[in-house]
């Protein structure tokens, strides 16, 4: 069996990211779950959260995901995500900015579908933040 997989995330505006990997761990709509060569065919759709790849011989490798679908066959891995950030591509700044900014919408909000943007807004400026952390400190 081999060591690694190929694996290919692709954002509505690039392809993200394309590699060998030795393991994915993905944040499914019904629970986190982990990827290794060999893993059975699945499909699953993905939340807002932290999708961690590891490359051969190094550390894992954190990127913020805004949600999407996988697809996991016998010989890779497909995401599809609405954004895809490595963790040491994330400007802080700009991100607190944006957890700011989404905070004060979601205090604003007045009509039910205002209020789920902003919800929206908050998580995906949220989850950036975690994952930027773990690349600065």
């Amino acid at each position: 069996m081999a060591d690694t997989f190929p694996i290919v995330i692709i954002t509505p505006n690039r392809v993200f990211y394309r590699g060998d990997v030795e393991m994915v761990r993905a944040p499914g709509t019904v629970g986190s779950f982990q990827v290794f060569p060999g893993h059975l065919p699945l499909m699953s759709s993905l939340e807002i959260g932290e999708l961690d790849i590891r490359e051969p011989g190094k550390d894992d490798r954190a990127v913020a995901l805004g949600g999407g679908f996988i697809e996991v066959l016998r010989d890779g891995v497909n995401v599809i995500a609405e954004s895809a950030e490595f963790s040491d591509e994330i400007d802080l700044t700009r991100a607190e900015e944006a957890a700011k900014r989404a905070r004060e919408r979601l205090e604003a909000a007045k009509a039910d579908i205002d209020k789920e943007r902003a919800e929206l807004a908050l998580q995906r400026a949220m989850n950036r933040l975690h994952v930027a952390r773990k690349a600065h400190f």
